[in-house]
């Protein structure tokens, strides 16, 4: 049996490969812990293999606590891009409190987006043939997260700015300059409108 308190730790162990710049270890930790999830979930006609005991939602462990609380923890400078140096990207890892408990919608989300970072970050530390391919793994993990998210709506304007904002730099990286464009129009119109918006 699985236990949500292992992908914890293992998704924790992707923000110190964050931490140490080391993105293609993070890749690998981070896709662990994402697979072990999967895995752990599926219930093909059987008891589910997933340990819910520490899996109760608690509103301390809120996707955009933990984006927050993450921020605010971290000291790494954040990178920008060296080609379109007007935009930014959100390099800061979302990490999990190992106590009190945490959601299964928010565990997916926060592993979902640190496995996209994860490519993303890997892809700009690189000029190799894989470039390519780790901004398109990047892409498609922020489109599922961002769908994840709009599906259960459980959060505010923190998780929703660093998605939107880092997938529309990968798009602009892959040369979608008119999706990119969409995702920062979208992103400025949050802003704008931010009062109407609650954060926490």
């Amino acid at each position: 049996m699985t236990s949500i308190s292992a992908i914890i730790e293992k998704n924790n162990q992707t923000i110190a490969f964050f931490n140490a710049n080391d993105y293609l270890n993070a890749i690998e930790s981070s896709t662990l812990a994402l697979t072990s999830l999967r895995e752990a979930s599926e219930n093909n006609g059987e008891e589910s293999n997933i340990d819910e005991s520490h899996a109760e939602f608690s509103g301390i462990n809120r996707l955009d606590e933990c984006v927050l609380l993450s921020a605010v923890s971290e000291h790494r400078r954040a990178i920008h891009d060296t080609n379109n140096s007007d935009y930014f990207i959100y390099d800061h890892g979302i990490s999990i409190p190992t106590s009190p408990t945490v959601d299964i919608q928010t565990l997916s989300a926060i592993l979902i987006f640190n496995t996209a970072l994860a490519y993303h970050l890997a892809a700009e530390s690189q000029d190799t043939p894989t470039h390519t391919e780790s901004l398109k793994k990047a892409q498609r993990l922020y489109r599922l997260v961002y769908y994840v998210d709009t599906s259960t709506r459980s959060t505010g304007m923190p998780f929703q700015f660093a998605v939107i904002n880092n997938h529309g730099v990968v798009e602009r990286k892959l040369g979608n300059t008119a999706v990119s464009n969409q995702f920062f129009d979208y992103l400025a119109y949050l802003v704008e409108n931010s009062k109407d918006h609650q954060v926490l």
